[in-house]
């Protein structure tokens, strides 16, 4: 039986789980075909703007190409579905906990260097394949970790990436991401590399346990003026571990062509004794389970509604969406004096139409190849084989530097104290 182009009939909206700079993220449960019953999360997108849609396309460029390769990364998000119905564009995508690495530090503060050791080797592998491929994540931060229920991590959010096997010399819309993550040379537009990367990967580090590598500034100019010079201080450098301090040395270099790619990084001593292996097949053990986390959101994150309301609910497929969800900008909007019902008089501006849209998602809607074509068994063999795998394998009790039997890290090793003190990162830049 070959199954349909996937539609919004196929899926029940269960919960709303949060939300990105353009998107909204719900938990929704297949009500049809193979995967009868099971679980994804569904992001779908607020097309307000030019920007919106460039975002849209180039994330769902990025996940095809990694939806058809004979080998799926468990550290990268699975494209099982994509539509476009109504004017409105959504992913199906595997499902994770609801929770990410903000979310755990916000929740138990700074990582002891053990624990982020672990962290950072499962980041490395997701970003590894994502090189291999010649992409380039480009927005490696905190709230783009997400965690699995058994508390391993994947990368996601491949909106920003940008893919250098097109051989095309960048434009201005390609050099975007967040600020305080950004590398040097993407805030002053003059270079995307995979090294690229690797500085935003050295900010994520400096997070995890030191907290963050900047204040927070006044407004955005002043956060690109910070990216733009690369500026940064680590709190308590001569307190961490010379591996360490030696790993923000070589990673964070302002002249991308003095960093070193992943696989030096992977060399360096703080990840040098890493069993890469057992890092790879998710043997490693994770410092904490998802399942002792909440999901909660920053005080200015928060939104006066229930993760069940039905009015947000309903908004998951409808092509404005929950209007508490819009940018202040588009609620200013006088929707009623669009021209259209379906699109926004902000797109309309920027000089697209329905027929101009139709036309640019003529091809979006996708349908992972493992769910193409069904036999008898209820859930095709490798999304079965590949879930399986994701929600069974077994946690082998290994420290991640020296193969010696580790407890989790509230019983043995005690955080270290200090809190957050940042908000969401957006990613800004198109």
């Amino acid at each position: 039986m070959v199954v349909s182009s996937p539609c919004p009939s196929d899926f029940i909206v269960e919960r709303f789980i949060g939300r990105g700079c353009y998107s909204l993220v719900y938990e929704v449960r297949k009500t049809t075909g193979p995967d009868i019953g099971s679980k994804y999360a569904l992001k779908r997108f607020l097309l307000e703007n030019d920007s919106a849609i460039k975002c849209v396309l180039r994330e769902r460029r990025v996940l095809e190409r990694l939806a058809v390769c004979d080998f799926q990364s468990p550290f990268l998000p699975m494209l099982c579905y994509s539509m476009w119905k109504n004017y409105s564009s959504a992913f199906v995508l595997r499902e994770g906990s609801g929770c990410d690495l903000y979310d755990l530090l916000c929740h138990v503060g700074c990582l002891s260097e053990a624990n982020t050791r672990f962290y950072v080797a499962e980041i490395i592998c997701g970003l590894e394949h994502l090189h291999s491929l010649s992409i380039v994540h480009l927005d490696v931060k905190p709230e783009n970790i997400l965690f699995y229920p058994d508390g391993h991590v994947f990368v996601s959010d491949l909106d920003r990436s940008y893919d250098i096997s097109q051989n095309t010399k960048p434009t201005l819309d390609d050099f975007t991401g967040t600020p305080l993550f950004m590398a040097p040379e993407v805030a002053r537009g003059e270079a995307i590399d995979m090294r690229s990367d690797i500085w935003s990967l050295g900010v994520l580090v400096a997070e995890m346990v030191t907290g963050p590598i900047r204040r927070e500034a006044e407004n955005t100019a002043e956060e690109f003026k910070r990216a733009r010079l690369g500026t940064y201080t680590i709190r308590g450098l001569k307190g961490l571990s010379k591996p360490l301090q030696s790993f923000f040395s070589a990673c964070l270099q302002r002249q991308h062509t003095q960093r070193p790619y992943l696989k030096g990084v992977k060399e360096l001593r703080f990840l040098k004794y890493i069993d890469w292996c057992k890092a790879r097949s998710r043997l490693l053990r994770p410092p904490y389970s998802a399942s002792e986390l909440r999901h909660r959101m920053t005080k200015k994150d928060k939104y006066p509604i229930s993760f069940v309301d039905a009015n947000v609910l309903s908004g998951a497929f409808e092509p404005w969406g929950p209007d508490y969800f819009m940018s202040k900008k588009s609620q200013k909007q006088d929707i009623s004096a669009s021209e259209s019902k379906n699109i926004p008089s902000s797109l309309i501006k920027a000089g697209y139409t329905e027929d101009k849209l139709d036309l640019l998602f003529n091809s979006f809607s996708f349908i992972h190849p493992s769910l193409k074509i069904s036999s008898d068994a209820h859930i095709p063999d490798a999304l079965s084989k590949l879930t399986a795998k994701l929600g069974t394998t077994k946690n082998m009790l290994v420290d991640t530097t020296s193969n010696a039997k580790l407890s989790t890290v509230d019983n043995s090793i005690t955080p270290l104290p200090t809190r957050r003190s940042r908000t969401r990162g957006t990613s800004i830049g198109d």
